[in-house]
């Protein structure tokens, strides 16, 4: 997968391909109370929402939590690039 990248208020978050694929398979395999639509995604409704992608920044590097609306969230942050 390649890298995903997204400019935001001056900020540039990065999610590799790695992180991505470990969202997806957190979304699909958490113990989630949100119904879920045919392929077994949370569904939120027609325009989405049902994952939040949280960046920190810090000295070191970027902190990503991956949130699901339920409330289970998993931390993806690269810490061997720090």
């Amino acid at each position: 997968m390649p890298e995903v990248t997204n400019r935001h208020g001056g900020c540039l978050f990065k999610v590799t391909g790695e992180q991505e694929k470990q969202a997806q398979k957190f979304m699909l395999t958490h113990d989630c109370s949100c119904r879920k639509d045919e392929d077994g995604w949370p569904y939120v409704g027609a325009i989405g929402g049902a994952t939040t992608f949280c960046f920190t920044p810090t000295g070191l590097g970027d902190i990503l939590v991956v949130k699901c609306t339920c409330g289970a969230e998993v931390n993806l942050t690269d810490f061997d690039s720090w």
